[in-house]
């Protein structure tokens, strides 16, 4: 296991050694040191297997897929938190990891990821957090008392959930995977992929600053950076739907970033005659 206390030197080992099996790094916050650690291991990647062109969009995407992780993790706490509060009989089931397959559970966690006071909760919970990194970044010890919601959430986190980074390779492929504990729900699906699908037919027709003009005037915005990130991938002439993959698996939540190692050739057949 890897994270942002193991040194670049540790880092470059742990990548050789891992030739067949997954390479794992995990997360908590995106502070200045995880990042460029993130992006150290990206790079690393990328220049063994000489693909470097994708260094920048595979960094971007990727951080923008972490940034998603850790607002899902809170979501998931402050709902569950609620849920336990607003419905005492469900909490048996919450704390043994049995509620994924209730359907009233699930029903009540739906409804309340939509409620504007989980999003405003969520809002405060960004705040501190980026306060929090502010802080980490300048070298200033962390404030336990300041920060305490955001400690113990992640004290819990380290027993329930984790988000962390697995990248595997195969022959054609690297996948970069990003893996939160947090459950995406169906809404949650539905959502992500219509606002995909509507990004890919306004680009389809050349009406890409149209789409996001429209989304900087939506309130409910969600969508905006996945869309920045398909845009890169179209950019590269890679087909987003193919190549970033965002699914629901054994109750967590799947990001996946595909990129090819091998050139995909367009064979073209000719008469010899």
């Amino acid at each position: 296991m890897i994270d942002a206390s193991t040194n670049i030197e540790e880092i470059q080992l742990y990548i050789k050694n891992h030739k067949k099996e997954p390479i794992k790094f995990y997360i908590t916050w995106l502070d200045n040191i995880t990042k460029q650690k993130i992006i150290f291991i990206i790079e690393e990647i990328l220049k063994k297997y000489k693909i470097e062109k994708y260094a920048s969009d595979a960094v971007y995407i990727i951080m923008e897929l972490i940034s998603n992780a850790i607002k899902a993790r809170y979501l998931h706490i402050i709902t569950i938190k609620i849920l336990e509060e607003k419905f005492p009989n469900f909490t048996k089931k919450i704390e043994s990891g049995e509620y994924f397959d209730d359907y009233d559970i699930m029903s009540e966690y739906s409804n309340i990821l939509k409620d504007d006071d989980t999003k405003n909760e969520l809002k405060e919970y960004i705040r501190l957090e980026n306060k929090l990194i502010k802080d980490i970044d300048n070298n200033i010890p962390i404030d336990e008392e300041k920060y305490s919601k955001l400690l113990l959430c992640n004290q819990d986190i380290k027993k329930k959930l984790t988000i962390k980074l697995l990248s595997r390779i195969n022959k054609n492929d690297i996948y970069f995977e990003i893996v939160n504990d947090a459950p995406l729900t169906m809404i949650s699906r539905t959502r992500i992929d219509s606002k995909r699908l509507t990004f890919k037919e306004y680009y389809k027709k050349n009406l890409i600053e149209k789409f996001f003009t429209e989304q900087l005037d939506n309130s409910e915005s969600a969508g905006f950076g996945l869309a920045l990130c398909d845009l890169r991938l179209f950019n590269q002439n890679l087909e987003p739907h193919n190549h970033l993959q965002i699914y629901d698996e054994n109750n967590k939540t799947h990001s996946k970033l595909i990129l090819p190692i091998r050139k995909e050739f367009s064979f073209i057949v000719y008469n010899k005659y």
